[in-house]
């Protein structure tokens, strides 16, 4: 997996949620849970594999559902126009 934020996407957390504002289509995006925790992994330049672990042993998920949901979402995050190259 080779994904980056975008550039010019600012984000928060703010009591345990993420918050990204697209400033530039005028948009902001509420992230909690698993959601938060991939996103400011991939903020961090964590790997999949990281990301992966991070996800099953903060929510004690097993490993085959944890990575079909990070998948889903890092697709979703690329059909919202803040990630490129999946």
């Amino acid at each position: 997996m080779n994904v980056k934020i975008k550039k010019d996407l600012a984000y928060r957390r703010i009591a345990g949620e993420v918050f990204v504002v697209d400033a530039a289509r005028a948009e902001m995006h509420e992230l909690n849970g698993p959601a938060a925790l991939i996103w400011e992994g991939l903020a961090a330049g964590k790997t999949e594999k990281a990301l992966l672990a991070a996800v099953t042993e903060e929510f004690e998920v097993g490993e085959k559902t944890a990575a079909a949901d990070l998948r889903n979402f890092l697709k979703e995050l690329l059909a919202a126009k803040l990630i490129e190259g999946i």
